[in-house]
């Protein structure tokens, strides 16, 4: 379900987390800084080619590997290896974390390994998901209680605990680095940012907004979203403190983060650094839409729609090099 003002005020103090070191540099990134990225002439390959709607498919990668989940298979491909299959039901909207998917399937909440064990039971779990969302081996799924209520829960391996109760909508969530963040809208007219600790705790909010919410939250350190409204790419302090413009006068929906910024749109794939002010840079045109995009320090990738009920799974990869 992935659905400027005045700086946000925050509802209550909070400490960002501790971020693990980098061997680059991802926040703030500034010219002149080496940081992974698309060099130029880079060739996209083709890693997967399935007979899946891209619209039903959802895509997830990390440093060693890429994932495309579908209603009934997960695939983790190793560029460079062929891919290995694991039958899911509901896959599409499963959490891979750092050893197992996640996944909901008659009546309970199940945990798959990625070495080929059998799957496990976590617990029961009457209603589907929404969505699952994860980060490392932290886990937590998103439920429509009704049209208006909605919750966002997790399991700590003894018992399923609920993060926040809402009252209206949320629209789409991520999690990065134990926090749970989300868009919550509160009415008709408004829409804010939240966000949760894993562990638990009162939410905070950034503050509220008007127009369209965004479709889609990217974390790497801080938020960053496409504001339909104004037509900016924003990006929002950990702490939701703090907000600024990055770049305007872009469309960029859906949108991922790694060392730098990836914006797809009808026009293409677009790379932007992490700075007020980047230059947008056009890495390649594409007819074909693109539905979904990921970024870690290793990889670029997105789901092109390549027919009906048929979608192509591309990838560049990303290099150190001095350029910007």
């Amino acid at each position: 379900m992935d659905r400027g003002t005045a700086g946000p005020a925050v509802a209550q103090p909070l400490k960002p987390a501790p971020q693990a070191p980098s061997p680059y540099a991802v926040y703030n990134s500034l010219p002149g800084i080496r940081e992974p990225h698309v060099r130029k002439s880079s060739e996209a390959i083709t890693l997967l080619s399935e007979a899946t709607s891209a619209f039903r498919a959802g895509l997830a990668v990390d440093d060693d590997a890429v994932y495309l989940l579908t209603d009934d298979v997960a695939y983790r491909i190793v560029p460079g290896s062929d891919p290995e299959r694991f039958p899911l039901t509901h896959g599409v909207a499963a959490a891979v974390t750092r050893s197992n998917f996640v996944y909901w399937s008659k009546g309970a909440l199940w945990r798959l390994p990625k070495n080929g064990d059998k799957a496990r039971r976590v617990t029961a779990l009457d209603r589907e998901p929404q969505t699952f969302m994860a980060s490392g081996n932290d886990f937590a799924w998103l439920t429509m209680i009704d049209r208006d209520q909605f919750r966002i829960q997790t399991h700590d391996g003894t018992k399923t605990r609920t993060l926040v109760s809402v009252t209206g909508r949320i629209e789409t969530a991520t999690m990065d680095a134990g926090r749970v963040f989300f868009v919550e809208r509160d009415t008709e007219a408004s829409w804010r940012i939240g966000s949760v600790s894993i562990r638990g705790g009162e939410p905070v909010y950034a503050t509220s907004r008007g127009g369209q919410t965004p479709a889609k939250l990217a974390v790497a350190g801080d938020i960053y979203y496409y504001d339909v409204k104004s037509g900016e790419l924003r990006e929002l302090s950990r702490d939701l403190s703090r907000e600024r413009t990055v770049t305007h006068d872009l469309i960029c929906s859906p949108v991922a983060v790694s060392a730098r910024i990836y914006c797809p749109n009808v026009e293409g794939m677009f790379e932007i650094a992490r700075h007020t002010g980047a230059k947008i840079m056009p890495l390649f045109p594409s007819q074909a839409r693109i539905t979904a995009v990921g970024a870690s320090s290793k990889f670029l990738v997105w789901l092109n729609d390549a027919g009906p009920d048929r979608l192509s799974l591309k990838m560049i990869p990303l290099e150190l090099d001095d350029a910007n």
